[in-house]
């Protein structure tokens, strides 16, 4: 086989792996959190919203405003929450009381935790129901990403990634 249509196939499964983990799984995952948050008449919590410069998806798209409330770890601390807004939060130190929201959605947080199931316990406790969605193991950016931490199975098992 020659070397540019070997180059052509793995650009085209890596193009199609993201737009398939990073763009239709979240927002099929966002769809379900808003319509069960809303069937219980709670708000949604979107964690890892995106800032501008957090990664390629928000430099394509802008930030994930699923959420009644969506914040980021590296929003200024100084933007009220709600609206169009992306806060500050801190995911495993949530400033909201105990099952306040009908969900949680995580898109592509997790795995650059620190503490992945710290942050899954804090999320439970703020949420009814917490939909998480972290990269897919055969895809090349869950791989290639400086900053990922972590593997996640779909059962919740982490995986240090060899480069850290």
């Amino acid at each position: 086989m020659p070397i540019p249509f070997i180059a052509a196939a793995l650009g085209v499964y890596t193009l199609g792996a993201y737009v398939v983990d990073v763009l239709l799984f979240p927002d099929q995952a966002a769809r379900e959190a808003r319509s069960f948050a809303k069937s219980i008449g709670k708000p949604v919590l979107n964690v890892g919203a995106g800032t501008p410069g957090s990664s390629l998806r928000v430099a394509m798209l802008g930030a994930t405003l699923w959420g009644d409330i969506n914040c980021d770890i590296a929003a200024s601390k100084s933007t009220s929450c709600g609206g169009d807004n992306v806060c500050y939060c801190d995911a495993v130190k949530l400033p909201f009381p105990d099952k306040y929201f009908g969900a949680v959605i995580a898109s592509h947080v997790l795995e650059h935790m620190e503490n992945p199931q710290a942050a899954v316990a804090e999320w439970n406790r703020v949420a009814d129901r917490v939909y998480v969605i972290v990269p897919k193991w055969w895809a090349p950016h869950t791989w290639l990403h400086p900053g990922h931490r972590w593997v996640i199975s779909e059962d919740g098992r982490t995986t240090p990634l060899w480069n850290k």
